[in-house]
């Protein structure tokens, strides 16, 4: 029969598993710290190739910088004005060749009631802005012509800007017109559905 004595004593084992417990320790450390150094290399590296980057890119503006400022001291403010101008006066030119005056005519003649006359058409050709005068046999006439203008989805925007006021159309018979004038907004593309604040009132003064 075999008999194993241990003779160690109980400091003994502690002070064993704490050595042991510490030499783990310090090797996951040095994992740790060696895991730690490589990425901060590595994060070092990329530091360094986006500074050199920024540095790149700041030259190449300063760069621009100078081109541009030797360039507007060569640029004559009054030619800029001009060339400014011009480009206003062909936007507008080609707003006006846009506008359909016949196509607006029709749909227009199409909301105008008996009784009703157009005397002038001062369109804005660039924001479709139009104003319209004329006059009216009536107040009820000119409310139909309102109430025509504004249910149809070619126009819009009425009033804002609206005026109307009776005048002596023949002083022998006393007949009197009711004058107006409005501006609107025209829609060529159809997409109004404003309704009128005049409609189904029974009269304008």
């Amino acid at each position: 029969m075999l008999i194993n004595i241990n003779f160690a004593s109980k400091d003994y084992l502690l002070a064993r598993k704490v050595y042991l417990a510490l030499a783990a320790a310090i090797a996951v450390s040095v994992m740790v710290f060696f895991y730690n150094l490589g990425a901060y290399r590595n994060s070092a590296q990329k530091a360094d190739v986006f500074s050199k980057q920024l540095s790149v890119q700041k030259k190449i503006a300063s760069e621009m910088d100078s081109k541009l400022a030797a360039i507007e001291k060569g640029v004559n403010a009054a030619d800029v004005k001009a060339a400014l101008g011009e480009a206003d006066f062909a936007n507008s030119v080609i707003a006006i060749r846009a506008f359909s005056w016949t196509t607006f005519l029709n749909r227009l003649e199409e909301v105008v009631p008996e009784g009703v006359g157009i005397d002038s058409i001062t369109p804005d050709f660039q924001s479709l802005s139009i104003g319209l005068s004329g006059n009216a046999v009536s107040s009820d006439r000119l409310i139909e012509f309102i109430n025509r203008l504004t249910t149809s989805k070619y126009f819009e925007e009425i009033p804002p800007t609206f005026h109307t006021n009776r005048v002596l159309a023949d002083k022998d018979t006393g007949k009197t017109l009711q004058a107006f004038g409005l501006a609107i907004k025209y829609s060529p593309d159809g997409s109004h559905t404003f309704k009128s604040p005049y409609a189904n009132k029974e009269g304008l003064h």
